[in-house]
C-alpha cells in the first residue's frame, strides 16, 4: 500500500528576489494613485473692537491677495486688552486690529515693535517714531442725533448737553470698556476746562447727572440705540465712523462735532508679543496701511487714513479737519491718568445712578 506523502515546494533565492521586486512594483503604483498632500493652511487670530461691516471687506482682500485666512474675535477695547494681559504667557492672538492710543498706549509691554512698509506716507503725527505704534485710521469723537426723537434748541457741542429736557434722553458708553466713551471723557475733560482737564471735573459732575448715572457696557448699542430711537435715547456719544455711515444709510440723525473742541484719536494695529507668527502678522500691518486698504477706509467706509497721499473724498459726508476745532491731548498724561480718570467717573456715576 502506498503511503501518503506531504508535497513540500522549496523556493529557490532568485524566486524569491523576483516576489520581493513584483510587491515593490505593486506598491509603487499603489502609491502613485495616492492623492496628494493637503498644503498647509497659514491663520491668523485678530482680536478686534471693530465692527463687521468695517472687518469683512478689508479681510476679505488680504485673503484674496495672500491666502493667509484670518478668524477674527470681537469685544470691547478693554475687554480685549484684560484678555491679551491674561493670556500674555502664552498668546492665543497674533495681532490687535483697532484700540484707541489712548486705550492702548499704557500697555505697549503686550506687543512688539514694528515698523510698517508704509510708515514714511504717514503725516509725519502718525508715524512709528512719534507714536510708536502703526496706526490705522483717524477718528474724531462726534455727537450723534436722532432729529426725529429730539426736536429741541440745535445742539451744537457738549454745553447743550446739560439741558434739563436732555436729563435721562443720552447715551453714553462706558469708557471702561470702550475706546469711544474714554475718548469722549478725554473731549469733555479738555473743552469744558479750558485745555486743563482738572478744571473739567464740574462738567462731568453735571454730566452724569445728565445720565442719571447710566452707561452702555457695549459701544455698538450706544450708536444702535440712538438709530433705532425706539428707546428714550436721542443723542450719542460716539465715533465718527457709525455715526456717518448711519446717516448714509438714511437714519434719521446728524452729527455734531462739539464747538468747544473735541479729540481726533487714532486707533493702531498691534503684533501681540510672543506670537508665532510673526512674519504673517507684518503682512497684515503692511496691507492695512496700504494705499489700497486705505483709499477703501476713506471712500466705503467712513473713516480717516493716516497715509498722506490720500486726501478725503469730496464726496464724504466727513467734515474736513482743518473746519473742525481739534483738541492737542497730552498724550503722556492721558495715558497716565486712564485710570484714575474712569475711576473717577465711575464714582461720579455712581452718585447719580437711577434703576431703569
Amino acid at each position: 500500500m502506498k503511503e501518503n506523502v506531504a508535497m513540500v515546494t522549496r523556493v529557490g533565492p532568485i524566486a524569491l528576489l523576483i516576489a520581493f521586486a513584483l510587491a515593490l512594483f505593486v506598491g509603487c503604483g499603489q502609491h502613485d494613485t495616492l492623492p496628494p498632500p493637503t498644503p498647509k493652511v497659514e491663520k491668523l487670530v485678530v482680536y478686534s473692537p471693530h465692527p463687521l461691516s468695517t472687518l469683512k471687506p478689508l479681510l476679505t482682500q488680504f485673503e484674496t491677495e495672500t491666502g493667509i485666512t484670518v478668524e477674527v474675535i470681537q469685544g470691547g477695547s478693554g475687554e480685549l486688552m484684560d484678555r491679551l494681559e491674561a493670556e500674555k504667557d502664552a498668546p492665543v492672538c497674533d495681532v490687535l486690529w483697532g484700540g484707541m492710543l489712548s486705550t492702548v498706549g499704557h500697555r505697549m509691554e503686550l506687543f512688539e515693535s514694528y515698523t510698517c512698509i508704509n510708515d514714511e506716507a504717514m503725516a509725519p503725527e502718525f508715524r512709528h517714531e512719534a507714536t510708536g505704534a502703526t496706526l490705522f485710521s483717524d477718528l474724531p469723537a462726534v455727537l450723534m442725533v436722532n432729529k426725529d426723537k429730539y426736536q429741541g434748541p440745535p445742539i451744537t457741542g457738549y454745553g447743550d448737553l446739560l439741558a434739563p429736557e436732555l436729563r435721562g434722553h443720552i447715551a453714553m458708553g462706558d469708557p471702561a470698556k470702550s475706546s469711544a466713551a474714554y475718548a469722549h471723557l478725554m473731549s469733555m475733560l479738555y473743552a469744558m476746562g479750558g485745555g486743563n482737564p482738572d478744571a473739567g471735573w464740574g462738567y462731568i459732575d453735571a454730566f452724569c447727572y445728565q445720565i442719571e448715572g447710566n452707561v452702555i457696557a457695549s459701544s455698538t448699542e450706544v450708536y444702535k440705540s440712538v438709530v433705532a430711537g425706539t428707546g428714550q435715547l436721542s443723542v450719542a456719544l460716539t465715533f465718527e465712523e457709525v455715526a456717518a455711515k448711519a446717516l448714509s444709510e438714511g437714519a434719521p440723525v446728524y452729527l455734531v462735532y462739539p464747538q468747544e473742541g473735541l479729540v481726533s484719536d487714532q486707533d493702531g494695529i498691534y503684533i501681540v508679543k510672543g506670537t508665532k507668527k510673526q512674519e504673517l502678522a507684518e503682512k497684515l500691518l503692511d496691507f492695512l496701511t496700504g494705499p489700497a486698504a486705505q483709499k477703501m477706509l476713506s471712500e466705503q467706509l467712513y473713516r480717516r487714513p493716516v497715509r498722506m497721499d490720500l486726501p478725503l473724498s469730496p464726496h464724504s459726508p466727513l467734515k474736513p479737519k482743518e473746519n473742525l476745532t481739534l483738541i492737542q491731548q497730552d498724550r503722556t498724561l492721558v495715558s497716565a491718568s486712564r485710570q484714575a480718570w474712569i475711576d473717577r467717573f465711575h464714582a461720579l456715576c455712581q452718585k447719580y445712578y437711577t434703576e431703569e
